[in-house]
């Protein structure tokens, strides 16, 4: 059995890291500007050059992403289901296709790539029906309006795959006890017969060990579901969970696809599946600047779900339950419950802990309170939220120290890329946009030389190549965002000059909440759980 390290003498040390380093990343220039200038020409140099190449590939990844996502929704689940289910009616329907002068080669291939799956699966003596598989939704809430929790779980009872096959787990807080039992019993009213069952709890305040947040409050809600699953004497390797927020509502062959993926992978308890989010639900009733971050958000996701090896759990998502019961459900005394059961499961698997993308989108809220100020205010907690994810660094390093059958080149490799990429989300907007003028500002001396003069250009030039980045995340906005009939074209092109207000958008409410995040751990002051409002308008 192996054992989680979950603290050590130099966890604070290690901690505190990536503030420290952010900390020297900004205010080294300004000091090394008076001193040094052609040191700071040259690293702002690099920097750029660092984000231009970041620029590059995310253009690249996320129109990889786009295609292969339009192409996979094309996809008829059920009936990949009923192959699977029913193997001689797959080689039928091969040999049929075979006979077809015109064959359609994309569908054979498909259709001749299931039956190797499942001959491996067989051999493997993995394989498994549509019959077998449960699925069970654990929806936590806490003050969620009625409207909001109604429209998530009627996506739920839409859905094209069997929802008597679906197992729904209310768990709301006891701080919020009126309205969660009161909203459950209507809605179960309403959806409860579409269901397999429908399970309504309320997770107790102030239990020990516990920090009061979605973590804490789905893994009671999964423990209520164990105890469910144990009296009907079902195998919990036969049911796949899906860990959701309030705001989540599903695309209408969500469930289909999960099953699908499910049953046609090997060891698939040992995975997590993750799909897209999308911040559609409210996505014309926010601020433009609230829409321009959730947008930003979204396509950096889809750009790193092309590369499997960096990306990572990330809000809902789905697992089998034996993963949750050997990760022991997720951690009630961390924040980012996401990323902290990823970490839990790739090192309890030896570093093998995969990723399976799910092409059928996940639709939520954007942040959105009461007033203007309300929401931005709002919209800068929740990306300090997202930023203390930093807090994952001890965690990962000194079990990376602990495992030896994790290769020596995949422990650097995770740990360098999670440094960098919360120290460059933390920094890149500030160095990019104000350094670049420092040298020649701060030293007399430098501003007649060569490189004073072909510094500005030279970061200007590699910032309009860069820009391509911004170009295709405008671009996307229009595929992606319906325009509502409500609202006239010319709102519609307006989504185009919101890229505009990017870099004030980049630092405002991306950087500064993410280097308060890193603070945080620097100085020791713990960020407490703060539950983003959806106000729908």
């Amino acid at each position: 059995m192996i054992n989680i390290v979950k603290t050590h003498k130099y966890w604070r040390f290690v901690e505190g890291i990536p503030g420290g380093i952010t900390l020297f990343l900004l205010f080294a220039p300004i000091i090394l500007s008076i001193f040094k200038p052609i040191w700071v020409s040259v690293f702002i140099t690099l920097y750029a050059t660092m984000w231009l190449f970041r620029s590059i590939r995310l253009t690249i990844n996320l129109a990889i992403s786009y295609t292969r996502s339009k192409q996979t929704l094309k996809t008829d689940w059920l009936k990949m289901i009923a192959y699977n289910d029913t193997p001689n009616k797959l080689d039928y329907d091969i040999k049929s296709l075979k006979k077809h002068k015109n064959f359609d080669s994309n569908k054979y291939e498909e259709l001749a790539n299931l039956k190797q799956q499942i001959e491996k699966l067989k051999n493997l003596n993995q394989y498994k029906t549509s019959a077998e598989i449960v699925h069970a939704v654990i929806y936590v809430t806490y003050k969620e309006s009625y409207e909001l929790i109604r429209e998530s779980i009627k996506s739920y009872s839409d859905n094209t795959y069997d929802t008597k096959k679906i197992i729904i787990v209310f768990s709301g807080e006891e701080k919020d006890q009126e309205n969660a039992l009161a909203y459950a019993e209507k809605i179960k009213s309403e959806f409860g017969n579409k269901f397999m069952d429908f399970i309504i709890t309320i997770h107790p305040y102030g239990l020990p060990n516990e920090i009061p947040g979605k973590s804490s409050n789905a893994t009671w809600g999964a423990k209520r579901l164990k105890d469910y699953l144990d009296k009907k004497h079902i195998k919990y390797e036969n049911v796949v969970i899906s860990n959701f927020d309030a705001d989540t509502v599903t695309h209408e062959n969500y469930f289909a696809e999960l099953t699908y993926l499910y049953l046609t992978n090997e060891n698939r308890e040992t995975k997590t599946y993750q799909p897209m989010h999308f911040y559609h639900n409210n996505i014309w009733g926010v601020p433009m600047l609230i829409r321009l971050t959730v947008l930003g958000c979204t396509f950096w996701r889809m750009a790193d779900s092309v590369d499997l090896k960096i990306y990572k759990s990330f809000s809902s998502r789905s697992m089998s339950m034996q993963m949750a019961i050997d990760t022991d459900y997720w951690d009630p005394a961390v924040i980012p419950e996401d990323s902290r059961q990823y970490w839990t499961y790739y090192f309890l698997s030896n570093g093998k802990h995969e990723l399976v993308r799910i092409e059928s989108p996940l639709y939520m809220d954007a942040v959105s309170a009461n007033t203007y100020k309300e929401t931005i205010s709002e919209q800068y907690k929740q990306l300090r939220r997202w930023a203390y994810g930093v807090c994952d660094l001890p965690f990962v390093y000194f079990n990376m120290r602990a495992n030896k059958k994790i290769g020596i080149f995949e422990k650097i490799y995770q740990i360098f890329f999670l440094m960098e990429n919360h120290i460059m989300w933390s920094t890149a907007p500030i160095i990019i946009t104000f350094t670049g003028w420092l040298p020649g500002m701060l030293n007399p001396g430098f501003r007649d030389t060569v490189m004073a003069y072909n510094l500005p250009q030279i970061i200007s030039f590699l910032l309009s190549i860069a820009a391509i980045g911004v170009i295709a995340c405008a671009v996307m906005t229009f595929i992606f965002i319906p325009r509502p009939k409500n609202k006239p074209f010319l709102s519609y092109v307006g989504l185009l000059f919101q890229w505009l207000f990017i870099p004030f958008a980049s630092i405002f409410l991306s950087a500064v909440p993410a280097i308060e995040a890193q603070l945080r751990l620097l100085f020791n002051k713990k960020l407490e759980y703060q539950v983003a409002p959806k106000v729908r308008k």
